[in-house]
């Protein structure tokens, strides 16, 4: 047992007999807690310890982590293509003559490259034109998910004349290491001959600390802020934030929430589809979580102001304004990732000032017995955001351990004016959506993997991350030709990404994601039904509720810097029926 599992297994045992001790004083001091005083009103307050665990029935890794991944210890052959500068679409098609003495050199009109270095990691059969790759991340299982212990506050205040102070307070801590299977970037600094993963530490546009060392398991950082959230602080194995922090005050009919909160109006179980004020927070669960807490745990809050008026016995207007506050992808290598681990996903929500815009909306709901409609106007960035190519802005040369690698840096000094400097094809490299980096994409077949993964196209992905990044061109590529047969432009693409996955070793991709304004209506309605009192059919609770969102921006499926726009109806029906079979069992 590591120290490390010592420390957490120890924590547990410290806080496991607080809890207990805890509890106990926290029930024997609540039936008075009304009665205390505190800033003039009457305070109250319940909370909670827990260890959460959930195990694997499967035992698999994510297959958008490094240790899921398919190809991991699969030997799988490259074949690279021949360059032919100033023929766009015309590139290679042609192999590589393998050897020293390659066609390539001539292609380039550059003598002999100096290779410096060993081959590399994983490669066999590696003569310049074509190799064997055996990816050397390891394939492993996982037996736990997730393990973290919570604990949780609750303390409120009110006062005369209305007035009240509602909050909850929250702190999560995951240990990490005991039961997860993770990949530590650190374990691959000594690949491609240039220093593995230091860029992360100067070059990315963000702290990039989800790509250092092992997973960030609870942190939410931005390009340009590692806590983007007022009422949230957060690193690699902690979390606490303010989920509920608001004043509020209540006259007659009329109600008011300033702070930081959530908005539900959506009443389907397990949809969202007149739930549109907020995103979700994705790190600790995946879209559902245990059905008694649905979306509660996973709803993000946000700073804003929310307005109810009982207008009638039967009509309730309700309006909110709030801070826009994205969902929360789980972060790369961790259980519930979905963003594949070698895409480097840059997030604009501060760097673009998103952070400073607000949704707003408005719903009228009537209750008539046991029937209920609503109607529902909804402004809003949409919280999922959308994805395209970005500049990976990351200044580092191929590696020169293999011949591709070294030749196409040789010719890089040359165009570029530096004959001998070290730079090689990092300027341009900089320029495009893609970095030299261990533990990265490594064959075409690997990349038409991931675009299968991922429901993108992989020949009108690759063509928009070079066309829409001019750099590329003088790195020698050419986009795919579209007049030629699939099975042409299949082999074209495989040999076009396979030249430059031999020459690099392997490559990250970068991407980012913004958000775009949209308007949603909704309308809903349920109904509560009769029947003989205990039979199945009695108090049946049945709700159906659809919107329309008008042009609503979705990420395009090549991954272009236009993105794709539709307009969007969803409709969901559910029927919830809660039956006793037996007076000595609940409902």
């Amino acid at each position: 047992m590591n120290l490390h599992r010592k420390r957490w297994l120890g924590a547990v045992a410290v806080l496991a007999a607080s809890a207990a001790t805890s509890t106990a004083h926290a029930q024997s001091e609540m039936a008075g807690a009304v009665d205390r005083k505190l800033f003039g009103g009457d305070f109250s307050f319940n909370g909670l310890i827990r260890l959460e665990t959930a195990f694997s029935t499967s035992d698999e890794v994510s297959p958008a982590n490094q240790m899921g991944l398919g190809s991991n210890g699969r030997p799988i052959n490259r074949e690279a293509g021949l360059p032919v500068p100033g023929l766009p679409g015309q590139g290679f098609k042609e192999t590589i003559i393998p050897g020293p003495g390659s066609n390539l050199l001539g292609a380039l009109g550059i003598g002999a490259p100096n290779v410096v270095g060993g081959p590399p990691r994983g490669v066999t059969n590696d003569l310049g034109g074509s190799d064997t790759i055996t990816r050397y991340v390891p394939a492993r299982d996982q037996d736990v998910n997730l393990h973290i212990l919570r604990a949780e506050i609750t303390p409120s205040i009110n006062w005369s004349g209305g007035f009240s102070f509602i909050s909850r307070f929250r702190a999560v801590y995951d240990p990490g290491d005991m039961g997860y299977q993770d990949f530590d970037y650190d374990d691959y600094d000594d690949i491609n001959a240039i220093g593995g993963f230091e860029s992360f530490e100067t070059g990315y546009r963000s702290a990039g600390r989800q790509y250092r060392g092992q997973p960030d398991y609870l942190g939410y950082e931005v390009d340009g802020k590692r806590n983007p959230m007022f009422f949230e602080r957060s690193g690699k194995h902690y979390q606490v934030d303010a989920p509920a922090f608001f004043l509020q005050w209540t006259n007659g009919n009329v109600t008011a929430r300033l702070g930081n909160q959530s908005v539900a109006w959506g009443q389907l179980l397990f949809f969202r589809i007149m739930d549109t004020a907020n995103g979700l927070d994705l790190r600790r669960h995946l879209f559902i979580d245990r059905a008694i807490e649905e979306f509660a745990d996973e709803r993000m809050s946000a700073p804003g102001l929310r307005l109810t008026w009982q207008a009638t016995d039967q009509l309730v207007v309700d309006t909110f304004a709030l801070q826009f506050i994205p969902t929360i992808v789980p972060n790369s290598n961790t259980t519930y990732n979905i963003v594949d681990s070698r895409f480097i996903l840059h997030d604009n929500y501060f760097d673009n000032d998103y952070n400073k815009k607000f949704n707003y909306g408005i719903r009228l709901k009537g209750e008539f017995g046991s029937y209920n409609v609503q109607a529902m106007y909804t402004s809003r960035l949409n919280p999922l955001g959308s994805i395209r190519w970005a500049k990976s802005n990351i200044e580092k040369p191929l590696p020169s351990s293999n011949y591709l690698g070294a030749a196409f840096n040789q010719y890089c000094n040359i165009i570029l004016g530096t004959p001998g400097a070290a730079s090689g094809c990092g300027p341009l490299l900089a320029q495009t959506a893609f970095e030299v980096a261990p533990a990265g994409l490594q064959s075409a077949e690997e990349w038409f993997d991931r675009a299968s993964y991922t429901k993108l196209s992989g020949i009108d992905g690759l063509n928009r991350a070079l066309s829409d990044f001019p750099a590329t061109a003088m790195l020698l590529t050419s986009t795919i030709d579209p007049t030629q047969s699939n099975e042409e432009q299949v082999d074209q693409a495989n040999n076009e990404l396979d030249a430059f996955f031999m020459a690099s070793e392997g490559l990250h991709g970068h991407v980012e994601r913004d958000y775009y304004r949209e308007d949603i209506v909704g309308l809903g309605g349920g109904i509560v039904t009769e029947a003989e009192p205990g039979s199945l059919l009695d108090q049946l609770l049945i709700n159906v509720e659809t919107t329309y969102t008008k042009g609503r921006k979705f990420t395009s499926i090549n991954l272009g810097q236009e993105y794709t726009e539709r307009d969007e109806v969803q409709v969901g029906l559910v029927m919830e029926k809660y039956q006793r079979f037996s007076q000595s069992f609940p409902a």
